[in-house]
């Protein structure tokens, strides 16, 4: 039975990356990539490492491609926990094509109450960037923020979590330390493309500018509800509001700071789940998540249409 419900989480996986479904993250820069959930997990008396493989795949703004495959390592012990993960990443679109690795994350949990029905845990790390968000396409052209496999910039989070009985409530705040060294700028008013113009210039102007981009803090709340089908089937359903706190600035050619009207605000999101424990070692997860209200401007490059992703852990 546990063989066949995982070859059946898996054909679907499948099957929605094939076909017309976008998949995308939050539509935030990491802060709420993480399952919350296990922050407040059973305290473990020996060191318990765990390791986890990922996959997502999505459509990003202009249906450029994304597709994402990430490593994740984990430690509990007592009340402590640390987990790093890092994706690769491939991008492709009309402007180009783009892979490399994604930023690297790393945070450090601490459990500061617990009781049968009710836990609380606070987690703090950082994002560190993994290139300067300025990767090319295949003439040397630069490209915009979807097309890049990092932020370019090293974040900070911090992070609280409340599990209670079978709801987890958590919030957080990233804030980014720099802007990052993105070349990308629409220059198309001023640029006489000629009679037989590429692709590249046809194409330029429905990308916003974002040369040496600075992005504004984020704020998130994600609500989940967790449902036990069966002591290894788990089902979650909830919504997850992002604030963006500040409009994004970009530098244009001249040296001076252009801020994008409009790259302040909300992103809702709605998201669901399904977790399976195939073994007592061995755990496969099913995510889903699609906006319903988005930033009117999203220049970050960070904005998806739907979000399917799978991850399968063990403990080591």
């Amino acid at each position: 039975m546990k063989i066949n419900l995982l070859f059946f989480a898996t054909a679907l996986i499948l099957t929605l990356s094939v076909k017309d479904t976008y998949a995308q993250g939050c539509s935030d820069a990491g802060l709420c990539s993480f399952n919350l959930a296990e922050a407040d997990s059973a305290t473990s008396i020996e060191p318990r490492f765990t390791f986890g493989l990922s996959n997502t795949t999505g459509v990003g703004d202009e249906s450029v491609l994304i597709n994402s495959t990430g490593v994740e390592f984990g430690v509990k012990y007592s009340d402590f926990g640390f987990i790093a993960k890092i994706p690769f990443t491939f991008t492709t679109g009309t402007l180009g094509q783009t892979n490399g690795f994604g930023d690297l994350t790393m945070l450090v949990s601490s459990k500061l109450y617990s009781t049968e029905d009710f836990g609380l845990s606070i987690l703090g790390g950082v994002k560190i960037a993994t290139n300067n968000a300025n990767l090319l396409n295949e003439d040397n052209r630069s490209l915009p923020m979807v097309y890049q496999t990092s932020n370019g910039t090293n974040d900070v989070l911090f992070l609280l979590a409340a599990n209670i009985d079978n709801w987890v409530i958590s919030t957080g705040v990233q804030i980014p330390l720099n802007r990052n060294e993105n070349s990308f700028e629409d220059r198309s008013a001023l640029y006489d493309p000629g009679p037989n113009p590429s692709q590249y210039f046809l194409e330029w102007q429905n990308y916003q500018s974002s040369r040496n981009f600075k992005r504004g803090n984020d704020v998130m709340l994600k609500i989940e509800k967790y449902f036990i089908i069966k002591d290894d089937l788990k089902f979650m359903a909830g919504v997850l509001p992002v604030y963006r706190l500040s409009e994004s600035i970009y530098e244009n050619s001249s040296g001076e700071d252009i801020t994008i009207m409009n790259t302040d605000g909300l992103t809702l999101n709605i998201i669901a789940g399904l977790n399976y424990k195939v073994t007592k070692k061995h755990t496969f997860g099913l995510n889903f998540g699609f906006p319903v209200v988005t930033r009117e401007i999203r220049a970050d490059g960070l904005t998806r249409a739907l979000v399917v992703s799978a991850d399968f852990k063990f403990e080591l």
